[in-house]
């Protein structure tokens, strides 16, 4: 539970970087490095987080030895939707996990650059 807790505070870490990033008024390195902290801060906590739900319900996902840098990796295939398919959730709860990421990922990545492209192109016509 107490990693639970704690995965759930780094994502909101990750949340409040990303809403750093997209507030800013012109592109600059601190809020591009706020982006990317947002990214990996989401992918570790969300690898994280399966770990724990590994460890309070075996057999979540399928794979011989979850371990807990196992479920980073898995986490970041999710993330980045690679869907290798060496681990594959088998529960629910742990499918839904991975819409949630997979999905966010995906618009993660789709807002930031359309919000950045709109700065960049805004900052060249001044």
């Amino acid at each position: 539970m107490t990693l639970s807790g704690w995965t759930f505070i780094g994502l909101f870490a990750a949340a409040a970087a990303l809403r750093f990033a997209m507030r800013g008024t012109k592109v600059d390195a601190e809020h591009l490095f706020a982006a990317l902290s947002a990214y990996l801060l989401a992918g570790l906590y969300f690898g994280l987080l399966f770990w724990a739900l590994e460890q309070i319900h075996p057999g979540t996902v399928t794979a011989s030895n979850f371990s807990r840098t196992g479920a980073i990796y898995y986490s970041f295939v999710t993330l980045a939707t690679i869907g290798y398919g060496d681990i594959v959730p088998r529960t629910d709860v742990a499918r839904g996990l991975a819409i949630v990421e997979g999905v966010g990922g995906q618009l993660f990545l789709a807002v930031l650059v359309a919000r950045l492209l709109s700065l960049y192109s805004g900052s060249t016509r001044d």
